[in-house]
C-alpha cells in the first residue's frame, strides 16, 4: 500500500466540545423537550460498537457557514456524519489506541423538499483513503480519525460533510438504557460467541423490547448470508424504531438520562443552537419523510464492491433532491475567476464524479464572489450546485447555452481545496 507524506496547508482545526451538557440543554427548556430530543436523534444514529475503551481521534472544525437562520430554523441541506467506532486488541487483549468505525451513517436534512435521508456505508467497502491508499472504509478512522473519515466518505460519495457524531463503544447501548429500551420484531433467532472480543449474542425471535446490550447485539449480528448488507439493514430498522420512541409521549419522561448519556458519550462539532434546529426540522416531519438507504455493492469474502454509477444516482436523489437523468442531460461549464491556477479544474473535477455532465473548463474575468449562472428548465440542479459549493449568488437567464455557467471565484477556494487535499491528521505508525 502505498503512502504519501502530508503536508499542513490551513492552520489546525478548532477542536469540537463534547455533546453539549445538561446545564446548557436546560436553557432551551422553552423550547420544548421534545425538540431537544428530536435533535438527539443525531446522535442516535446507530453505533454499532465493539467493548468498551477510549475515544479518539483528531477533531473537525464545523463549517464556516451555518445552515441555521435565526433562531433556530434549518435553513438550507446539511448533512451529518454518524461515526461509531469499535476498539483493537492486542494480543494480550489489551486495548490500543487504534479504533476503527464500526458504523458510517450519511444524514441528510433536506428543508427544501422536507425530509431526512440516511445513507449506510457498510463497513467493508472498499475506497480510496487519502494519503494511504486502497483500503476498507472503516481503517479511515485508524489513520486520521474523524477528520480523514470525513475527507474519505466526501471524496467517495462526492457530497460535503456539514457536521460529524461520534459514538464511543458502549455508547450506543448506553444511550438506549436512557430511554428505557426499544421495541424491535427480531426476524430469526440469533446466537453467535466472540469470547475473545466478549461478544455473546443470543435472542430470540419475536417482537420484544430489547435492552441497550440486546440492541446492540441485534445491530452488530452478521453470522448469516447477508453478512455486512444484513447488519446495515438492522441498524435502519432499530433507527425507525428510536424515532418512534421519541415522538412517543413516554420519551418524555426518559429527557433527563437521554441528555446526560449523549452529554457524556458522544462527541460533535455541532453547536448547540444547530443541534435545537435540527430537531425542530425532524420534529415536524411526518414518518414517512424519513429515507433510508445503504450503498449500492455486491459483497465479497473481503470487501463490499460498491457499484459507482448506481452510488451516484442513489447520492443525487438522495443529497442534491435532483433526478440523476435530470442532472446528466444537464450541460455546466466552469469558469475560473479567481486568479488561483487549477480552481475551475478541481471544481469540475468534483461535480463530475456526482455525475454532473461538465462541457466546457474555462476562465473568467476576475469576481469577487462565485456565481451560478442558470439558463435550464430545471432550477432544481442550479440549487443542488449551490448547496454543494456553498453560499453563492444564483441568477437566472432565460435561455442559452450550456445549461449552467459556474463562474468560481476566491470565495470558493477554501471549501474546494480542503476537499482536494489530503487530510494532515493520518496515522502513521
Amino acid at each position: 500500500m502505498e503512502r504519501h507524506p502530508v503536508r499542513p496547508s490551513s492552520p489546525p482545526p478548532r477542536p469540537p466540545s463534547a455533546a453539549p451538557g445538561w446545564w446548557r440543554y436546560a436553557r432551551w427548556a422553552a423550547l420544548g423537550l421534545p425538540a431537544v430530543l428530536a435533535g438527539l436523534v443525531v446522535g442516535l444514529l446507530l453505533a454499532a460498537t465493539g467493548p468498551q475503551g477510549p475515544l479518539g481521534g483528531a477533531a473537525v472544525s464545523p463549517p464556516r457557514h451555518s445552515p441555521v437562520a435565526w433562531p433556530a430554523r434549518l435553513a438550507r441541506r446539511t448533512t451529518v456524519l454518524v461515526i461509531g467506532v469499535d476498539v483493537t486488541l492486542d494480543t494480550r487483549r489489551q486495548i490500543v489506541p487504534v479504533a476503527r468505525s464500526d458504523t458510517l451513517m450519511l444524514v441528510g436534512f433536506d428543508p427544501l423538499r422536507r425530509r431526512v435521508s440516511v445513507l449506510s456505508i457498510p463497513r467493508d467497502t472498499l475506497v480510496t483513503i487519502p494519503g494511504v491508499g486502497e483500503a476498507k472504509i472503516n481503517a479511515a478512522y485508524a489513520f486520521g480519525g474523524p477528520a480523514l473519515t470525513i475527507r474519505t466518505v466526501e471524496e467517495f460519495l462526492g457530497v460535503p460533510v456539514h457536521y460529524y457524531v461520534k459514538l464511543g463503544p458502549q455508547s450506543f447501548a448506553r444511550l438506549i438504557d436512557a430511554l428505557g429500551g426499544i421495541e424491535v420484531d427480531v426476524e430469526k433467532d440469533m446466537t453467535y460467541t466472540d469470547r475473545w472480543a466478549g461478544l455473546y449474542i443470543n435472542l430470540r425471535r419475536g417482537r420484544q423490547r430489547l435492552s441497550g446490550e440486546q440492541a446492540m447485539h441485534y445491530i452488530r449480528f452478521r453470522h448469516d448470508p447477508e453478512g455486512d448488507i444484513g447488519r446495515v439493514r438492522r441498524q435502519q430498522q432499530v433507527l425507525r424504531a428510536i424515532i418512534d420512541h421519541l415522538r412517543s409521549p413516554r420519551a418524555l419522561g426518559a429527557a433527563p438520562r437521554l441528555v446526560q448519556a449523549a452529554s457524556r458519550y458522544t462527541q460533535t462539532n455541532l453547536s448547540l443552537r444547530e443541534l435545537v434546529a435540527l430537531g425542530l426540522f425532524a420534529l415536524r416531519l411526518p414518518p414517512d419523510a424519513l429515507h433510508t438507504a445503504t450503498v449500492p455493492g455486491q459483497v465479497g469474502p473481503v470487501y463490499v464492491f460498491h457499484d459507482p454509477a448506481a452510488t451516484r444516482a442513489l447520492v443525487a436523489e438522495m443529497f442534491l433532491g435532483v433526478d440523476p437523468r435530470v442532472l446528466a442531460a444537464t450541460t455546466v461549464e466552469v469558469l475560473n475567476a479567481s486568479g488561483l491556477p487549477g480552481l475551475a479544474r478541481d471544481t469540475a473535477a468534483r461535480l463530475e464524479r456526482l455525475g454532473f455532465r461538465v462541457v466546457r473548463v474555462g476562465t473568467a474575468p476576475p469576481a469577487a464572489r462565485t456565481e451560478i449562472v442558470d439558463r435550464s428548465n430545471h432550477p432544481e440542479v442550479a440549487q443542488a450546485l449551490a448547496d454543494l459549493l456553498g453560499p453563492g449568488i444564483v441568477t437566472r437567464q432565460e435561455s442559452g447555452r450550456p445549461d449552467i455557467t459556474v463562474v468560481v471565484a476566491r470565495d470558493l477556494a477554501p471549501a474546494i481545496r480542503r476537499a482536494a487535499r489530503v487530510d494532515r491528521h493520518v496515522f502513521r505508525p
